[in-house]
């Protein structure tokens, strides 16, 4: 019988920075408190746990089992070797191709093409990369989910390049578990599992859109309410990390959380 492997990191976009990281706690403070009940009296519609510290705020772009120091320090390796300026002139590239051959689609013809987006202009669309992290949606069913996230939105259209390049040169490198599902950007505002009862995690949460939701909720209202949602704007992005799973209570800062870095490189 086929046993999954433990898993032991993650390769991420971390997404909490000096400019975000105040626009983030103000947003996650009034989500909190409009979730809890806490802001007019009203039945509390999510536990506080279930809500994700402000510092474990991150996109996913693959999970791995390291089972080594070796094999941890390979792929930290791995990813100082890789060239980040080259993969976002890539993926800037591509976002351009994509732009104009929909913009031919619409139109009819290459003739009706502006010039301006030919593929030089990469170098005009070139770092830093900018987010914002937007609307409120679920991973399964809203009647009976687990999980709720925020997008990331990016207007060049180079995230998504850049990041399916990253998780396609970590998985034919060996170091992230293979993955058939489309990549899905997202960042985790609530995820029950977090959630305890009589001292035990809620059984099920499981991540990804093939997951049941067990131990879930109806958040058809927290939806309607939040589904429009600006968490925060200007977001660059800074670096590709390696994180490990766990996140670990920081010293010095009652009740934050946040995962830890064990590689990372700087984007320019």
């Amino acid at each position: 019988m086929f046993r999954q492997p433990s898993l032991t990191h993650f390769l991420c976009l971390p997404l909490v920075t000096t400019i975000s990281k105040p626009q983030l706690l103000t947003s996650l403070r009034q989500f909190t408190i409009s979730v809890t009940g806490l802001d007019d009296g009203d039945s509390p519609q999510l536990s506080e746990k279930a809500i994700r510290p402000l510092g474990t705020l991150h996109l996913t772009l693959g999970v791995m089992s390291l089972q080594s120091r070796e094999r941890v320090d390979a792929a930290i390796a791995f990813l100082q070797s890789l060239d980040m300026h080259g993969l976002l002139k890539n993926a800037a590239e591509l976002a351009i191709k994509n732009t104009s051959n929909r913009t031919e689609s619409i139109l009819g013809g290459t003739h009706l093409i502006n010039a301006t987006t030919d593929i030089p202009q990469a170098e005009k669309i070139a770092p830093p990369l900018t987010i914002s992290l937007t609307g409120l949606h679920s991973m399964h069913s809203p009647s009976s989910t687990s999980i709720l996230y925020a997008s990331p939105q990016e207007p060049s259209g180079r995230l998504q390049h850049f990041c399916l390049a990253l998780q396609t040169a970590f998985t034919e490198a060996g170091f992230l578990i293979p993955e058939t599902r489309p990549l899905l950007l997202h960042a985790t505002i609530v995820n029950t599992i977090y959630a305890k009862e009589r001292g035990k995690r809620i059984a099920g949460g499981g991540h990804g859109k093939q997951g049941k939701g067990r131990g879930g909720f109806d958040a058809t209202n927290v939806l309607g309410k939040f589904g429009e949602t600006t968490w925060a704007e200007g977001i660059r992005i800074e670096k590709v990390a390696i994180c490990e799973m766990g996140a670990k209570l920081v010293d010095n800062q009652e009740g934050s959380e946040e995962y830890r870095e064990v590689g990372c490189v700087e984007l320019p």
